[in-house]
């Protein structure tokens, strides 16, 4: 009886090998070589998922979107939408080892995309996709009459802004992760007004 292939497992063991490459070595690391070293694979067996050094890179970029979607859907419903929303910003963040891995392989892609379009096109993907999430979120918020100076994509533009913003400064370690919270709070807050303005 031939063996049953866990593709999903296969992917998620080449993600976390070539992540670990790129934060190490950055984005010239990431070999074929380097990756069959790293994963414990052999060269060819790699090629069958990733048959380049362009379709790792490209791999490993499109992953960070597919973590941030996972993260995003794992988070707890409470049912008050306004904690809900904020929590889904949260884990965004690089505030704990997971999200700080895969913040560190964005910011390396983040700084290779100023000067090569193919990432810029992937890291384009990824702003889209949880600017989508955003505005579809801040324009339940709009149909309440609970966002009054902000339109949902301008919402959407200043949190996200914020969030790269933190990001960054997480991970240069110029903030600490309570100050982060505080200030992602303290924006929201400004901007959705909550409940109270309901009619």
């Amino acid at each position: 009886m031939p063996r049953i292939v866990d593709h999903d497992q296969r992917r998620a063991e080449l993600t976390e090998a070539v992540w670990s490459l790129i934060r190490e070595q950055g984005l010239a690391g990431v070999t074929i070589r380097n990756l069959s070293q790293r994963s414990g694979w052999s060269s060819g067996a790699i090629r069958h998922y990733l048959p380049n050094r362009e379709a790792i890179l490209a791999f490993a970029a499109g992953q960070i979107g597919e973590r941030a979607r996972q993260r995003i859907h794992a988070v707890p419903v409470t049912g008050d939408q306004v904690q809900d929303f904020l929590n889904c910003l949260e884990v965004t963040l690089p505030l704990d080892g997971e999200g700080r891995v895969w913040l560190e392989v964005w910011l390396v892609f983040v700084g290779a995309a100023v000067s090569d379009q193919d990432f810029a096109d992937a890291e384009g993907v990824l702003y889209r996709d949880l600017n989508a999430v955003f505005v579809e979120a801040l324009g339940q918020f709009d149909r309440r009459g609970w966002l009054p100076a902000h339109t949902p994509g301008a919402a959407a533009t200043e949190i996200h802004a914020l969030l790269d913003g933190l990001s960054v400064h997480l991970l240069l370690h110029q903030i600490t992760r309570e100050q982060a919270r505080v200030t992602l709070r303290a924006a929201v807050s400004r901007m959705v007004v909550g409940p109270a303005a309901s009619p």
